[in-house]
């Protein structure tokens, strides 16, 4: 085989040891780091000062979260997160010229996670390993972070805007739930051990940070969250979901009409959640992108694929994963 593009660790020992301790234990939402590219994480290395001064009562800590199956990771995840760190988000009930309190409009996540579930609610773990898909997920991360160079797929237009942004600012791990109300309580955990930790000994003389976690997902995906189905006592769970700091960073993905999402708004009880609900404007060159699309055009050759960091796709090739004869 040849060498990697990106000499990722590798994720047996972190997979076998989650699995082991905190995938049975479900009853505990758990959000594991398996790697962190700034030290600092989740306080902006450039500007950790900013997260010193407390205004308010309490400082607010901004995460941008990517939860996924990643098979395989592949550009449009990587615009997910893009978008969160360069775009102006406004909330539904904005656009829709409702009143909204408190945060009318945000710029600027603090913070990104990558995050892969060990489980899944309504797919089955198949065709690739965990170990094999954090690798992944790794190399993903190392795309945003570290190709700074402005080509056909990035939604930045200079270094500059890169650097202005805290897109360095990321870290990868894993979660043990496929529920978003408990996937909420486990990145706060993890969020607010780490920003104590990074703090210091000055940690002690403040108050834990409140941490708001944007999700990042495609339409089905936010209908999924509002189906009672998914929750054991609906709506009380899901309130909970934004009380504790849940925010939906959606996008309107190729095949999804607007009149849907505009009927889906318009229903009374979407009312509450409006103000919590922002669009992200993903470019059309990405759109179209899905993991199941790339794995359906690797299954024979990788030739020709450019949905996926050459990096991923020469990992995919090596190991000669998605291929037909294998499906």
């Amino acid at each position: 085989m040849g060498t990697l593009q990106c000499d990722t660790p590798v994720y047996d020992d972190f997979v076998r040891d989650f699995m082991a301790d905190d995938a049975v234990n479900t009853s505990k939402p758990v959000v594991r780091l398996a790697r962190k590219f700034c030290h600092t994480w989740p306080v902006p290395k450039k500007n950790p000062q900013a997260h010193r001064q407390t205004q308010s009562p309490r400082t607010t800590v901004r995460v941008g979260v990517m939860d996924s199956s990643f098979n395989p990771p592949h550009y449009c995840h990587g615009a997910y997160m893009e978008c969160l760190a360069i775009m102006e988000l406004m909330p539904a009930a904005v656009a829709r010229g409702q009143q909204t309190q408190p945060e009318a409009r945000v710029l600027g996540i603090d913070a990104f996670l990558l995050l892969l579930g060990s489980d899944n609610a309504d797919k089955p773990l198949k065709d690739t390993s965990l170990e094999q898909r954090m690798r992944m997920v790794d190399m993903l991360a190392t795309t945003v972070v570290e190709d700074t160079t402005a080509d056909t797929w990035h939604l930045w237009k200079s270094r500059d805007q890169f650097d202005a942004s805290n897109l360095h600012n990321m870290a990868i791990g894993m979660v043990n739930t496929p529920r978003f109300v408990d996937k909420c309580q486990a990145v706060r955990d993890v969020v607010q051990k780490e920003w104590e930790s990074n703090m210091g000994e000055e940690a002690k003389s403040l108050p834990a940070p409140r941490v708001l976690s944007y999700f990042a997902m495609g339409w089905d995906t936010l209908i999924r969250v509002f189906d009672p189905k998914y929750y054991m006592n609906f709506p009380a769970e899901l309130d909970s979901f934004f009380s504790n700091g849940g925010r939906i960073a959606y996008s309107r993905r190729v095949g999804f009409p607007n009149e849907e999402v505009e009927v889906f708004f318009a229903r009374p009880e979407m009312t509450p959640y409006l103000q919590y609900i922002f669009e992200l404007k993903l470019p059309k060159r990405v759109k179209h992108i899905s993991s199941s699309n790339v794995r359906l055009a690797v299954r024979d050759s990788t030739e020709g694929v450019r949905d996926i960091p050459p990096r991923i796709l020469e990992y995919v090739n090596n190991y000669q994963l998605y291929r037909s004869d294998i499906l």
